[in-house]
Parts: C-alpha cells; sequence; structure tokens
C-alpha cells in the first residue's frame, strides 16, 4: 500500500480499493491451496469492504488486481542530456490494465534481455500463469528483505521468470552450482 504514488491513486476509489485487495491476495491469499479456502477469501473480502466503505465498493473491486512498477517506459534520449542525466524507466507501482497489455511488455523486455544478455536466449510463452507469477516474483525481489522459496518440477520456468524479473528490476544475478 505504501509503493502507490498519489498521482496514480488520486481520488480514485477503485484504484484505492484494488490496492488493498491486491495486497490482501499478495499477504493472504496466496498462501491458499485450495479452491474453497480461495472462496472463502473473495466472500470474505467482498463482505469487508461492503461494510467499511459501503455497499457498492465490492462492485467496483476488479476480479484480479495486479499492481507493478515496470509498465512505464524509458525517457527517449535526445543527445542533449548531461553526464549525469536519469534515463532509467520510472519505476511507479501501478494497476496493470490488463493481461494484453502486460504481455506485450513482457515480450519486449524478453526481446531486450536477449539482445543485452548474451548466451542466455530466452523464448517464453506468456500465458496467463506465467504472466502471474512473474509479477508475483518481481514484487518479492522489489521488497526490501523479500524472499520466495520456488517449488515445482524442473523445466517449468521458475528460473526464467526469476531471471527475466530480476533483469526487470535492474538486478544482476548469479547461480550457485554445487559440486564434489
Amino acid at each position: 500500500m505504501l509503493n502507490i504514488t498519489s498521482e496514480v491513486a488520486g481520488n480514485k476509489v477503485d484504484i484505492i480499493i484494488s490496492l488493498w485487495k491486491h495486497e490482501c491476495y499478495r499477504v493472504i491469499a496466496d498462501r491458499f491451496v485450495s479452491p474453497e479456502d480461495k472462496d472463502w477469501f473473495e466472500k470474505a473480502l467482498k463482505l469487508v469492504a461492503d461494510e467499511e466503505c459501503g455497499q457498492q465498493t465490492s462492485s467496483v473491486m476488479q476480479a484480479e488486481p495486479y499492481f507493478v512498477d515496470f509498465l512505464r517506459e524509458a525517457p527517449e534520449a535526445t543527445g542533449e542530456e548531461g553526464e549525469d542525466a536519469d534515463l532509467e524507466a520510472p519505476k511507479v507501482y501501478e494497476l496493470v490494465p490488463s493481461y494484453e497489455f502486460l504481455s506485450e511488455k513482457l515480450q519486449q523486455y524478453q526481446q531486450q534481455y536477449n539482445e543485452q544478455i548474451k548466451g542466455g536466449k530466452m523464448d517464453l510463452v506468456f500465458f496467463k500463469d506465467a504472466m502471474t507469477h512473474l509479477v508475483k516474483i518481481s514484487r518479492i525481489i522489489r521488497t526490501p528483505r523479500g524472499c520466495a522459496l520456488l517449488v515445482g518440477v524442473g523445466g517449468s520456468g521458475k528460473q526464467s521468470l526469476t531471471r527475466l524479473a530480476s533483469f526487470i528490476a535492474g538486478y544482476q544475478t548469479f547461480q550457485i552450482t554445487l559440486t564434489r
């Protein structure tokens, strides 16, 4: 909740409520494993929103709101900037408008990754689950002292999504290799 700026939130109730729902899901519901628990949580969230903010509040909540800080473009270089000019993309925490928009943005980052990282060719398919996992990984690594344990079968994309999320955040990665 503290990552959003007043320019993004403004007086838009739907953005603030969607952010609240997003934070509740990331902190609480991401740990649920059964659909029954997730359904219960969704109903409880709507009940709390209606009780605390009015009956119409739950109707403005987006179904699956995701907030990220990598949607903005870097400013174009004109050649007149000084040496200390900041040409990095601004890290503005904002609502993802749609999965299609997010997919296009991630394709751009993947293309940049493939151009800049030698020997690290990535060819990912950004379906809904892959995008949501990348958004969650990105949020975790951008949080101070954030950590995660990614569990799954080999070849499911955990390392590739983490590498791309790290690239988007501007981090350098390394990998520990076990030897005898």
